[in-house]
């Protein structure tokens, strides 16, 4: 169950060594993010299933698509689990009890990954990036997030509304014709003196992107008093403009290593920015779907100075597992409840 065995994008696995009937306790967490969705199955606080399916948020069913995933084939039913927190950016109510905020989730479960002695939680997904702080008792204390939505990214020229969007990668992957198992890696695959010289250069000595679209853009920005997001590289990352974004720069002659490149610098770049925004502290951790990508974090820790542990059990279920951990510690809170209400 560690992360280089679940690169594919979507799985699932459960545990045909345990009996789940003879568990006291079944709890499970459920993560509907922007661009996947993960649930997962505790029997007497230890993993006994998961699974990752590609969901989109918005599809209105991929809480009950994903929790029909993590039970096939263990016999288990919804009305066999005693308690199920829900998280994510999707809607989860018509499976979860009890909704509970992304940030508090993945901590969470890093704290059972990796230890409570994590300073700085990097959290990046589909759409968001958050960057938390913890303290000694490995409980969140203070966080940041990635400025706006892309979403509403015209009315919010922010220049950093890609900060380590996952999306925005797959949709590269797809124009480029390469699989998304294959970004990281290739992205390094690359003379990294030839490109920052290339990089360094003046913008009219780039070979600019003749594309309208991002000139439209690019104006935009400058006008708002930023910097042109691209001039035959990124200066951000859009999910909306990755697209055209990628193939300009093809159709300008950039060999699609470069362009991987140039991506994962960019987010890496970005997803910085926000770390040194609320401050680093030692020891850091990065968790979600990016958290796979070697090309960003490989750059991220060239940017910051410090190696990211990165949780060996999959870091894209980080999300779900922490939801099952507090499912779990709701449900032992509420013994203790009933044990004193009888009591008394």
């Amino acid at each position: 169950m560690i992360s280089e065995g679940f690169a594919e994008r979507e799985y699932t696995w459960h545990d045909d060594s345990k009996d789940w009937h003879k568990a006291k306790t079944i709890t499970a967490g459920i993560d509907v993010g922007a661009a996947s969705s993960q649930a997962l199955v505790l029997t007497d606080g230890e993993i006994f299933a998961f699974s990752n399916l590609h969901m989109a948020s918005y599809q209105l069913d991929s809480a009950d698509k994903i929790f029909d995933a993590v039970l096939n084939g263990t016999g288990m039913t919804i009305q066999d689990i005693h308690y199920i927190v829900g998280t994510g950016r999707g809607e989860t109510s018509s499976v979860a009890r009890k909704t509970i905020s992304d940030i508090s989730c993945h901590v969470r479960g890093v704290n059972h990954t990796v230890g409570t002695n994590v300073g700085t939680v990097l959290i990046t997904g589909g759409q968001d990036c958050a960057v938390v702080h913890c303290n000694e008792m490995g409980r969140a204390v203070e966080f940041v997030m990635n400025a706006c939505r892309p979403a509403t990214c015209r009315d919010n020229l922010c220049n950093g509304c890609g900060a380590a969007q996952g999306s925005a990668l797959e949709i590269v992957a797809e124009a480029l014709n390469i699989s998304i198992e294959d970004i990281g890696p290739l992205s390094l695959n690359v003379d990294e003196e030839v490109l920052a010289k290339r990089l360094a250069s003046p913008l009219d000595q780039r070979g600019l992107v003749d594309d309208e679209v991002l000139k439209e853009i690019a104006q935009e920005c400058v006008k708002d008093g930023g910097a042109p997001p691209i001039g035959g590289a990124l200066g951000v990352v859009c999910a909306y403009l990755a697209k055209t974004q990628a193939t300009a720069l093809l159709r300008n002659g950039w060999p699609k290593e470069d362009i991987l490149a140039v991506y994962n610098a960019a987010m890496a770049h970005q997803a910085a920015l926000l770390v040194k925004r609320l401050g680093l502290q030692p020891e850091f951790v990065i968790t979600g779907g990016v958290a796979k990508n070697q090309g960003v974090v490989e750059r991220l820790d060239r940017e910051l100075g410090i190696k990211a542990n990165i949780p060996t059990f999959d870091p894209q279920l980080t999300g779900a597992l922490g939801a099952a951990l507090l499912a779990a510690e709701h449900l032992k809170d509420s013994y203790k409840a009933d044990k004193v209400g009888t009591t008394n």
